[in-house]
C-alpha cells in the first residue's frame, strides 16, 4: 500500500497581528525552497512521485489583513502551477488557518483583535486565486482544505459569571461642610473643590496631588491622624471624579487629565478564576466582548474594572473593547441591587480558552450548560454541575 504525501512549504510571506513570525522565512514549520526540491527528488527516487497529493501552508492565527492573505495566496498557487509543471499531480492544497475574529468590533486591521474583512471574502479572494492560476496554465482545480479553527470555534461559548461585590475609591459627602478644628490641608482642598472651573482643572489637579503628596509624608511622620489622612483622601478623588467628569466633555483636555478615567472605576469582585477560564486575556492580554447580560433598558451609572477571586493581583480584566478601536480602561456597569443578583457575560471564548485554562488556585470546574439552537428557538441539551467549596 502506497501511502497519501503531503508536504508542508514554507512562503514567504507572513501573516499580520499576534502571530505574524508564525509565517515567513523565519517561521518554525516547512520546507523552503532548496528543501522541497530535496525531497521531490526523494520522491522520485523511490516511485513515490504519484503519491504526493497536498501541499500545505500557515501564516499565522487571527490574521488581521487581508492583504497580508492575498499576499500568501498568490504566492502558494504558484507552489501549485510549478509542481503540476514538473509532473506533481497535486490534487489538495491545505491553507491552513489564520481566519480571523473581530472581537472588538471595529472590522479595521488598527488593531490585533479584528480583522478588515469578512468571512465571504476570504473565501472569495482563497478560491479565486487558485482557480485563476489553475485556469491560466490549464491544470485541474485543487481541492483547497482550511484550517480555520479559532473562527469555527470562537462563537460557540460565553462566559458568565455573577458579580459578588465592588469597592470603589473613597468621596467626599456633598452634604459634609467642613469644621473648624479640621486640617488646613483639609481646608485646601475643600476649597479647590469648590472652586473648579474647566478653565483651572490642570492647575487645581497638581494642587491636589502637591497637597495629598504632603499629607502623606505627614502621616508617615506621625504628624497627622488618621481621620486627617481619610478626609485628604475622600476630597482628593473626589476632585478627581469632577475634572475627570469635565474633560470627558471638553472638546480638548490636556493628557494627563483624560488618564484620569484609568484611576477612578470601581472594582466589581466576581466569581470566576481568570487563570481557568479567560488565560489570554492575562497571558496575551486578549480583548474579549464583555458586558452585563441584562438590566439592559438602564444606562450604566458606573464603570469598573472586573477582578476575580483568586489570590493573584494580576486576576482582573481591565481591557475592554471600543467603538473607535482603542481600548477602554473600564466598563459600564450599572449599581448592584440588595438580594438581586448581576451577571457579566463574556462572549466569543471558545476558541481555546478552556482548554489552555487549568484549575488555578485549586479553584473547581465550572458550571457547564450545552445549548441547541433551530428555527423554532433554543433548548437545553445538558447540564453540567460544577465544583464547590
Amino acid at each position: 500500500v502506497k501511502p497519501n504525501i503531503g508536504i508542508r512549504v514554507k512562503l514567504a510571506s507572513s501573516g499580520s497581528g499576534k502571530w505574524e513570525e508564525s509565517g515567513g522565512d523565519g517561521s518554525k514549520f516547512g520546507l523552503n525552497s532548496s528543501e522541497l526540491l530535496e525531497a521531490l527528488e526523494v520522491l522520485k527516487t523511490n516511485n513515490l512521485s504519484e503519491c504526493f497529493r497536498l501541499i500545505h501552508f500557515h501564516i499565522g492565527s487571527q490574521i488581521t489583513k487581508i492583504r497580508r492573505i492575498k499576499t500568501a495566496l498568490r504566492e502558494a498557487a504558484q507552489f501549485y502551477v510549478q509542481l503540476h509543471a514538473m509532473g506533481f499531480k497535486i490534487e489538495f492544497v491545505d491553507i491552513g488557518g489564520g481566519l480571523g475574529v473581530d472581537y472588538d468590533g471595529t472590522r479595521s486591521s488598527f488593531t490585533e483583535n479584528s480583522i478588515n474583512y469578512s468571512i465571504q471574502e476570504y473565501v472569495n479572494d482563497s478560491v479565486f486565486t487558485f482557480v485563476d492560476a489553475a485556469n491560466k496554465n490549464e491544470i485541474p482545480h485543487p481541492n483547497i482544505i482550511t484550517e480555520s479553527g479559532r473562527a469555527l470555534t470562537a462563537h460557540h461559548s460565553v462566559l458568565v459569571f455573577e458579580v459578588l461585590e465592588t469597592a470603589t475609591l473613597p468621596e467626599w459627602a456633598e452634604e459634609l461642610d467642613i469644621q473648624e478644628d479640621d486640617h488646613e490641608l483639609v481646608k485646601e482642598l475643600y476649597n479647590i473643590w469648590e472652586s473648579l472651573t474647566q478653565a483651572r482643572m490642570l492647575e487645581a489637579w497638581h494642587d491636589a496631588q502637591q497637597i495629598r503628596e504632603e499629607s502623606l509624608d505627614l502621616f508617615s511622620l506621625g504628624m497627622l491622624d488618621l481621620k486627617t489622612r481619610a478626609q485628604v483622601e475622600q476630597l482628593y478623588f473626589s476632585i478627581a471624579r469632577e475634572i475627570n467628569s469635565t474633560s470627558n466633555r471638553a472638546k480638548h483636555a490636556p493628557e494627563e487629565l483624560r488618564q484620569l478615567g484609568t484611576l477612578l472605576p470601581d472594582k466589581y469582585f466576581c466569581n470566576f478564576s481568570l487563570f481557568q477560564s479567560l488565560p489570554d486575556s492575562w497571558a496575551i492580554d486578549q480583548v474579549f466582548p464583555i458586558i452585563p447580560i441584562h438590566r439592559l433598558d438602564e444606562r450604566p451609572a458606573k464603570t469598573a474594572t472586573l477582578q476575580d477571586i483568586t489570590c493573584d493581583s494580576d486576576g482582573k480584566i481591565a481591557n475592554f473593547a471600543s467603538q473607535d478601536g482603542f481600548r477602554n480602561t473600564y466598563l459600564p456597569v450599572h449599581p448592584l441591587k440588595k438580594d438581586e443578583p448581576y451577571y457579566i457575560g463574556v462572549f466569543l471564548v471558545g476558541a481555546y480558552q478552556e482548554i489552555l485554562g487549568d484549575l488555578h488556585n485549586l479553584f473547581g470546574d465550572t458550571n457547564v450548560v450545552h445549548v441547541s439552537t433551530d428555527e423554532s428557538g433554543y433548548r437545553i441539551d445538558q447540564v453540567i454541575d460544577g465544583e464547590s467549596v
